[in-house]
């Protein structure tokens, strides 16, 4: 199908052209006819398959030549909602619609000023649309289209009140676009609530959210992140994501990183200032660093067509957000990877990010077989052994299998045994000698703490155990 033949004016059809867009992505052919026609749409597709034009330019196409604020697009994070402006800026700005941005972090009096000019669009964070309403810069009376981009991370995000506190000031009588990555039970619920007879555009399953991505997951233990991550770094040319669980974990990895050398990295969260964040994504884009370590929150607002390799130093929450992660490559019918660091107690969420995903354990061996990668490293069902002792926190995670033996560490809890005498050749009369206390040993500042995994029959109580005794990491807010 052609863009001619969704029904757009000779306009944005030439805006299109400029814009190097050859053909309409299947989200877009579904998606444009309905939303022309003035339909309500509910649209889930992959991450990098074109939701956002999917979007933009029936919006467009609709509010040509109309004075006034129509339109209200609603974003979870800052990036995303200055990516979608971009778009509109792009189609809509030659043909005479203007827009603004609401966002955390900006000029709440420069945002004010700009309202006063009532531009045809608004794209907005939630939370900050909201602070314009309490303060009383802005009102909804007049928005006739309302879209809701990356829904389901809206709702992951917290913003179920301040979306429901939105919605209820927006006339009944309006169209509503809703585009998601991912369809879960909240997402349908939400639009019961606030959606009229919505046409239901859906581009395959969640499973094929990144059909041309190369994803194997490498199973370690905590320790030896650090040294496969610098691994792949030395193997991978070209540009990369790493995803971490939280701010603090990506603040201390772009550190380490930096205290080994490694300088063409920057980071990305929210608590960067939003100075910090726009030039960070800027300078990843430009390709003055060639690394951009992320939270979930920052990474869904990362709009880059050439990332090379996704790296998920940390497993999600949430197994959605894994789709959401590895779908920043591979985008626009590139090629990609996507490679995961597995720890013994990531069972549960590999379980749910398998059952999204469609990978079955034989299927994983089978790859990892054919990429070379042990099948020991690969497989996240085969327990670890209990190992005690020191580490230097670089070492390679096919050499930590192979220091075990595949089995028993040689080294126990009170040190190494080895030179004790064999059960069996002791007298059962022989007379031991009470035990000395050892030592206390001597810890060396620039060596992590030991680090235990868990033997797959304590799993269940150790794993409990250990994550309770770590502190929590703080949670993320745009």
């Amino acid at each position: 199908m052609n863009w001619s033949d969704l029904g757009l004016s000779p306009a944005l059809l030439e805006l299109i052209s400029k814009a190097g867009y050859a053909t309409p992505t299947p989200v877009q052919e579904k998606a444009i006819p309905f939303a022309i026609e003035g339909h309500d749409v509910l649209a889930s597709a992959a991450t990098g398959s074109g939701k956002t034009a999917g979007f933009v330019l029936p919006t467009v196409q609709r509010y040509l030549g109309k004075e006034g604020t129509f339109i209200l697009a609603l974003s979870p994070t800052r990036e995303i909602a200055q990516q979608t402006a971009a778009v509109f800026e792009t189609f809509g700005g030659p043909l005479g619609l203007r827009s603004t941005v609401l966002i955390g972090g900006a000029n709440i009096r420069a945002e004010t000023t700009a309202l006063a000019t009532y531009p045809q669009i608004i794209v907005a964070t939630p939370g900050r649309l909201v602070d314009h309403l309490e303060r009383g810069n802005i009102w909804l009376d007049f928005i006739q289209t309302l879209i809701l981009d990356e829904a389901d991370r809206m709702l992951d995000m917290g913003f179920s009140e301040q979306l429901a506190r939105i919605t209820d000031q927006i006339p009944k009588t309006r169209q509503t676009l809703m585009f998601s990555a991912t369809f879960p039970a909240s997402i349908e619920k939400l639009a019961r609530q606030v959606m009229h007879q919505p046409k239901e555009v859906r581009i395959g399953a969640t499973s094929e959210a990144a059909p041309k991505i190369e994803q194997r997951m490498v199973r370690m233990r905590e320790e030896d992140k650090m040294n496969e991550i610098l691994r792949v770094f030395k193997e991978e040319p070209g540009t990369i994501i790493v995803f971490a669980r939280s701010k603090d974990r990506v603040s201390r990895l772009w550190r380490s990183l930096h205290s080994r050398l490694v300088y063409d990295a920057t980071y990305l969260h929210s608590d960067c200032t939003q100075a910090h964040r726009e030039k960070a994504l800027a300078d990843f884009k430009a390709g003055t660093y060639r690394i951009l370590i992320a939270t979930d929150v920052a990474g869904r607002g990362i709009d880059v067509d050439d990332v090379a390799h996704v790296i998920n130093y940390d497993l999600p929450m949430e197994a959605e957000d894994y789709v959401h992660r590895i779908g920043r490559t591979g985008r626009r019918g590139r090629t990609g990877k996507a490679t995961t660091f597995v720890t013994d107690r990531d069972r549960e969420i590999v379980k749910r990010i398998e059952k999204i995903m469609g990978t079955k354990q034989a299927e994983r061996e089978q790859n990892s077989r054919e990429a070379g990668i042990p099948v020991a490293a690969s497989s996240l069902d085969a327990p670890f052994a209990p190992t005690f002792g020191e580490t230097d926190g670089l070492q390679n995670a096919d050499e930590s299998d192979s220091r075990s033996g595949g089995g028993r560490s040689a080294r126990g809890p009170r040190g190494d045994r080895s030179a004790r005498a064999p059960r069996e050749s002791r007298s059962p009369r022989e007379t031991r000698a009470p035990r000395e206390k050892p030592p206390a040993p001597v810890i060396d500042p620039s060596k992590p703490r030991v680090v235990i995994s868990l033997s797959s029959k304590s799993n269940a109580q150790g794993a409990a155990a250990v994550a309770k005794s770590e502190p929590e990491s703080g949670s993320e807010s745009s």
